[in-house]
């Protein structure tokens, strides 16, 4: 089963209303439990997808910053594995790399819930 939105699917569940706030308010809860916060305004204003992965990339920055056991919490929380993880860690982009897939991956959960 793939766990993540294709591109287009991304592109079409991203014109959808509430989506995005959505996406956003579950990568808000998400990283809350690594204890990283958001600002009020990413949690309640619609961002861009680029908005969206700058604000992640930051987060992702800071968790990195605190060890590789916390960066690894906060990936098994949003549910990317080892392997995804372990494909990005040689690019140089990294931080990049790994804030698109945790939107993907939040943004199909949110996907998910809209459907059941």
């Amino acid at each position: 089963m793939e766990m993540l939105l294709s591109d287009q699917e991304l592109e079409i569940q991203f014109q959808v209303e509430n989506f995005v706030l959505k996406t956003q308010q579950q990568i808000a809860k998400d990283f809350y439990s690594s204890n990283i916060t958001f600002d009020s305004e990413f949690e309640n204003q619609q961002l861009s997808y680029n908005e969206i992965i700058e604000a992640v990339s930051e987060k992702l920055a800071k968790i990195m910053s605190f060890g590789e056991t916390q960066l690894l919490q906060l990936l098994y929380q949003i549910d990317i594995s080892q392997s995804q993880f372990l494909e990005l860690v040689e690019m140089p982009d990294l931080v990049e790399k790994l804030s698109e897939l945790v939107v993907r991956r939040e943004a199909y959960k949110v996907y998910l819930r809209s459907q059941f």
